[in-house]
C-alpha cells in the first residue's frame, strides 16, 4: 500500500462560495483558483485526481486545504465562517472520492475559544476530518504563543495530526531580500518551518503535550540536517550559548533530540533521494511519511507522483522500513485501522 500523506486540494465549493460571498478579495482569489483548475483540473476535479492515482500506484492520498490553513482575512468572525466552508468542502472530497482523498481541515487560531474550538471538534468527529493544517505563524504571532495554548491542548486531546505549514512574512516585510528570484519559496518557506518546530519545542510545547502529533513539511525544512548544529548550540557547557541552553532545559526535561523525535517528517523534498536519507539515518523510518505536495510540481504536476514513489525504493531500504514510509506511519499518524 502507498499513502501520499501530504497533499492539497480544495473542493470546488469553496472557490464558489468565495465568489459569491468574499467582496472583492473574495473574487480575485476565486478568479485565481479557477485559472489554476483550467491549467491543472485535478486540483479541483475529483475524478482527475483519482486518475492519476491510478496510474501511479498510490492508494491514497491526504489532502489538505490549499493555502496551507491560512484564511483570506484578519476578521474573527469571518475566518471561523471560512474554516467551516472549507471544512464542509474537505468532507465532500472524502466522500465523492469514496475514501480515497483522506481530508484534513482547518480552523483560525485566533479567538480559538470563541468558537474555532467547536468547530475543531465538529471538523474531527461530526466531519470525519483526518487532519488540522495550520499556517507557520498567525500574522506573525509564533504558534507557541500563550493565546494559543487552547489549540495545542485540545489537538492532543483529539489527538488529530497538525500539518503545519510554511507561510511567509507578510509582503516580505521581515526578510526582504527574499522577494527576487523566488527565494521565499525555495528557502524562506523551510526557515519557516525549522524556526516553527524549533520554539515548540524550546517553548515546552512538545513537552507539555507529548502525545501531540505534528508534520513537518518538507523534511522539517531541513531539520535533520541541522540536528547536529542544534544539539551543540544549545550545550549548557558552551560557553556562548551556555545562558540560552540553561534558560531551554529549565523547560524542557529530556535531551533536544528526544523532542524533534516526535515530529513526523514528509519526503516532499523535489525528489532528492539524499535529503530523505539524512532524515532516516538521523531520526529513523518510524517518523517519516511519503508525500509529494501534489498538485503542484514542473509539468501537469504528475511528476512528482510518479518519480517520488521510485525515489524512496532507490534509497535500498528494509522492507519493513518502506512498508513504514509508504503507508504504516501514516495510518498511526491518522488512526487509520
Amino acid at each position: 500500500m502507498i499513502i501520499d500523506a501530504h497533499a492539497h486540494m480544495n473542493h470546488i465549493s469553496y472557490t464558489e462560495w468565495l465568489d459569491e460571498n468574499g467582496g472583492a478579495e473574495g473574487k480575485r482569489r476565486a478568479a485565481r483558483m479557477r485559472e489554476t483548475a483550467q491549467r491543472r483540473p485535478h486540483a479541483t476535479d475529483v475524478g482527475q485526481r483519482l486518475a492519476q492515482l491510478d496510474r501511479n500506484n498510490i492508494d491514497f492520498q491526504v489532502v489538505t486545504p490549499g493555502g496551507g490553513g491560512g484564511l483570506p482575512t484578519d476578521d474573527t468572525a469571518t475566518a471561523l465562517t471560512i474554516a467551516r466552508v472549507i471544512n464542509d468542502g474537505m468532507a465532500r472530497l472524502r466522500e465523492e472520492s469514496k475514501g480515497r482523498l483522506i481530508a484534513g481541515g482547518t480552523v483560525p487560531l485566533t479567538g480559538f475559544k470563541q468558537g474555532s474550538s467547536k468547530e475543531m471538534t465538529r471538523a474531527v468527529k461530526d466531519l470525519g476530518l483526518k487532519a488540522i493544517t495550520i499556517p507557520s505563524h498567525i500574522q506573525g504571532k509564533p504558534l507557541d504563543s500563550p493565546e494559543f495554548e487552547a489549540f495545542w491542548a485540545q489537538a492532543a486531546e483529539l489527538d488529530v495530526p497538525i500539518f503545519i505549514h510554511p507561510s511567509s512574512p507578510a509582503q516580505h516585510r521581515d526578510r526582504t531580500y527574499e522577494g527576487d528570484w523566488d527565494l521565499s519559496h525555495v528557502f524562506g518557506l523551510e526557515l519557516e518551518t525549522v524556526l516553527v518546530l524549533s520554539r515548540l519545542v524550546f517553548s515546552g510545547i512538545m513537552k507539555r503535550y507529548p502525545t501531540l502529533k505534528v508534520v513537518g513539511h518538507h523534511l522539517g525544512g531541513g531539520i535533520p540536517f541541522w540536528m547536529g548544529r542544534i544539539t551543540e548550540t544549545y550545550d549548557v557547557t558552551n560557553p556562548l550559548h551556555d545562558k540560552t541552553a540553561k534558560a531551554i532545559f529549565q523547560v524542557v526535561s529530556k535531551p533536544l533530540f528526544d523532542y524533534f523525535s516526535l515530529f513526523y517528517y514528509d519526503t516532499a523534498v523535489g525528489g532528492n533521494a539524499a535529503a530523505i536519507r539524512c532524515a532516516y539515518e538521523v531520526f529513523g523510518a518510524s517518523q517519516i511519511i511519503f508525500a509529494t505536495d501534489a498538485p503542484d510540481g514542473p509539468g501537469t504536476g504528475e511528476v512528482r507522483l510518479a518519480t517520488y514513489t521510485k525515489v524512496i525504493k532507490s534509497l535500498g531500504l528494509p522492507e519493513d522500513d518502506n512498508k513504514k514510509i509508504f503507508a504504516d506511519n501514516a495510518k498511526r499518524l491518522l488512526n487509520i485501522r
